[in-house]
């Protein structure tokens, strides 16, 4: 026994060291990775550290690697962004703050191919995109959902009520909820598109939609903003917070705050439990009206386009303005702050123009018109589809688009801007990123 035991030990011994002389990644496979890492940028490194788990530890644990990478792309970045962007790289977290100004220098200076499809007969009044899925609303009632990568409508919802634009939308994998006419319509997008809530009963129209978990608040051309509850239907709660209509509307859920603008051109902060107005931003004026509000990192700074096209900015924690901005007096329909880079404001005006801010400073880093093939760096093509019976489209005919198309509603990612038109079309630009030299 005491033999067996022995040659079992010496067995297991001789398997171990035929795997470990087998396997590529050795003892000394770590130094010769580290001699190849050293000479990758930023963002090839950070590619190259989601490529396996031995990849990821030898790049994670090695700071100096990290340190070298950054520091030539902060010379990179001196070339294409501002002092005081650079700056910003070696704050709180160095490797987030590097990979935001990456996508910024892109977003800036990338060269935009962009895309036009019809994608209703009336105007697109809203969009929204996640991933490669892209979902818009219109004034004839319908809500599509398209592939990005393709442009075909894979799904069409009808809202059935008569004189029911649809204003407003989010969705996700599950659902869609969309604000149209005076009700709250939310349809299963995995049961065939059946329409599971259908919310009303107060007969004033809907000018905006915000969504939570469990709850859709709505601005009402009565002044006022409904919480209905997602899961009932039911109205749970109505905060009187204006003189006219509620033009927009965002919500903090983390701090149950609800922040609503309104076409007498206040702004206002309400408590979501309590219905208490918490803060006063923006007094009245007849000479403009609130068009957009978003939310900035941590729920500390809001964010409001005007219809005199000024850009505002608020610390909520002073209840003080930051920064206000104004290019033109052309109104300013829509705003969007990237999800993973809450550096980078985008805004779409009437005049068909898309400006991409920092939303630290207020400064207007670039304007872009996605339909004017004369823009530096970018590319235009037409592509009008039709919408068969069956929901799906098929590509025909290119042309150019119209000069200057008015832009109702704007929506950023890392690598794409989409824009929706008064026309019913809508435009997605893709970035070509590329290493910058």
């Amino acid at each position: 026994m005491e033999h067996f035991a022995r040659g079992k030990v010496k067995m297991k011994a001789e398997t171990k060291t035929r795997k470990a002389e087998q396997s590529p990644w050795g003892s000394g496979a770590a130094d010769v990775l580290l001699l190849v890492f050293v000479r990758l940028p930023a963002a090839s490194l950070a590619r190259a550290s989601a490529v396996c788990t031995a990849w990821h530890n030898v790049v994670t644990n090695c700071p100096f690697v990290w340190e070298k990478a950054l520091e030539e792309q902060r010379k990179e970045l001196k070339l294409k962004l501002s002092q005081s962007d650079v700056k910003l790289v070696s704050e709180l977290d160095f490797r987030t703050r590097a990979a935001t100004m990456y996508q910024r220098a892109h977003l800036v200076h990338g060269k935009m191919y962009c895309r036009w499809w019809k994608a209703h007969p009336s105007r697109a009044d809203c969009c929204h995109m996640s991933m490669n899925t892209i979902v818009s609303g219109s004034t004839d009632q319908t809500v599509r959902v398209w592939c990005a990568s393709s442009l075909h409508c894979l799904e069409e919802y009808k809202v059935s009520k008569p004189k029911s634009p649809v204003v407003d939308l989010e969705f996700d994998a599950n659902k869609i909820i969309a604000a149209a006419g005076a009700e709250v319509w939310v349809w299963n997008r995995n049961r065939g598109g059946r329409v599971t809530h259908q919310m009303g009963g107060h007969g004033c129209r809907l000018y905006c939609l915000s969504c939570t978990e469990s709850d859709v608040s709505v601005g009402c051309a009565d002044g006022a903003a409904r919480i209905f509850d997602l899961y009932s239907g039911r109205c749970s709660r109505i905060l009187r917070c204006h003189s006219a209509a509620v033009s927009s509307l965002c919500v903090q859920e983390e701090m149950s705050v609800l922040a609503t603008g309104s076409r007498d051109g206040s702004v206002q902060i309400c408590d979501t439990s309590t219905g208490e107005i918490v803060a006063r931003l923006l007094r009245p004026s007849p000479m403009r009206e609130v068009e957009c509000l978003q939310w900035g990192r941590n729920g500390h700074f809001l964010f409001a386009g005007t219809s005199v096209g000024r850009l505002c900015c608020w610390d909520i924690r002073k209840q003080a303005i930051l920064w206000q901005k104004e290019h033109d007096r052309s109104v300013m329909k829509s705003l969007h702050l990237q999800e993973y880079g809450l550096e980078t404001l985008v805004t779409g005006s009437m005049n068909g123009i898309v400006r991409v801010w920092d939303s630290s400073s207020g400064n207007c880093l670039v304007s872009i018109r996605p339909c004017d093939n004369s823009d530096t760096g970018s590319v235009s093509r037409w592509s009008e589809t039709a919408v068969p019976q069956g929901g799906i489209s098929n590509s025909s005919s290119v042309m150019s688009p119209l000069k200057q198309v008015p832009i109702l509603c704007v929506r950023v990612g890392s690598t794409r801007i989409l824009t929706s038109h008064t026309d019913g079309s809508l435009a997605l630009c893709q970035i070509q990123l590329q290493e910058l030299r």
